[in-house]
């Protein structure tokens, strides 16, 4: 499978559990927190880079950990790999951590 355009392909990282009672901040109901497992082709810098190349023009590269919003009409949810993962667009991540 091979992302296209200005999205990336996110795998969602579980929250740890924490024990005790619990406070829901309402920031955090809105955001997810995941990990990039690859970009879409438009997202390179340089004309006639390969798209094998990690370098992109967003900063953005496969293996970072990134903060995305959990409600967007542009996010897609997939299975892939027997592993449910999220195709997120560009404008849809908020910060690498």
């Amino acid at each position: 499978m091979q992302i296209l355009g200005n999205r990336v392909l996110v795998s969602r990282l579980e929250e740890e559990a924490k024990e005790g009672f619990q406070t829901v901040d309402v920031v955090d109901s809105f955001i997810y927190k995941g990990m990039i497992e690859q970009v879409g082709e438009d997202l390179f810098a340089f004309k006639g880079m390969s798209t094998t190349s990690p370098f992109i023009e967003t900063g953005l590269q496969v293996g970072q950990k990134v903060i995305f919003a959990k409600y967007s009409p542009d996010t897609q949810e997939i299975e892939h790999g027997g592993q449910k993962m999220k195709i997120v667009n560009i404008d849809d991540i908020l910060a690498i951590l």
